[in-house]
């Protein structure tokens, strides 16, 4: 009888903490075709649990990948805190309601643009340019496979564009004409240039 008695007041009391658990739904952004994009606007329903309506909307939280990191790994964008297996410093986490202005903070994980570090030939070597550029910002310069001359400041090739390059050093005795920009780490080895070029060939003879 006493066992009875115990196994009906857990019972009872499960349903109880049952009937007083909260849910709170809201939304994160969410990996998706647009995320690439600095104007996804792909999202995810999301739900957070708690004794209470306050509870569970501070237990409700968005991730997305740390885009200060350089070269970040972590590419996951959705609902909840960062994933355990995220290591240090690859995610962030944001709350989904701001307890301060006690408003609806969804879609806090808006997307932001990564950054990677990228490197450069100049002066027959591979040097680092920088230690966290946007993808839109890497860069490379140096002579068109097509240059004949020898001018030493152009053949030193280097991080960064054409234009900006001669701007640093108008004097520098060569002209954007003969200068070509490429946009992917040490793109513009004398190897990777004469490729491009080699491409540009048969295309051309392709249609000729």
């Amino acid at each position: 009888m006493m066992k009875l008695f115990v196994w009906v007041a857990a019972v009872a009391t499960f349903h109880v903490i049952n009937v007083m658990a909260d849910d709170w739904t809201y939304t994160c952004f969410d990996k998706g075709p647009d995320v690439i994009s600095d104007n996804s606007s792909t999202t995810i329903k999301c739900s957070a649990s708690g004794a209470d309506e306050d509870q569970a909307k501070a237990a409700s939280f968005c991730h997305r990948p740390n885009n200060k990191q350089a070269n970040n790994t972590f590419l996951d964008y959705g609902c909840g805190k960062c994933p355990a297996a995220a290591k240090n410093g690859t995610c962030l986490s944001c709350p989904a309601w701001n307890t301060t202005s006690n408003g609806e903070n969804s879609n806090c994980n808006k997307h932001q643009a990564p950054i990677f570090t990228f490197s450069c030939y100049q002066g027959g070597a591979s040097v680092k340019c920088s230690n966290g550029s946007l993808l839109k910002d890497i860069h490379c310069w140096g002579p068109k496979p097509t240059y004949k001359e020898n001018n030493a400041n152009l053949t030193e090739c280097g991080c960064g564009t054409c234009e900006a390059a001669l701007s640093a050093d108008p004097n520098a005795g060569w002209k954007l004409d003969d200068c070509k920009v490429c946009d992917f780490e040490n793109c513009n080895g004398a190897a990777v240039m004469m490729s491009v070029l080699a491409s540009v060939v048969a295309i051309f003879w392709l249609y000729v």
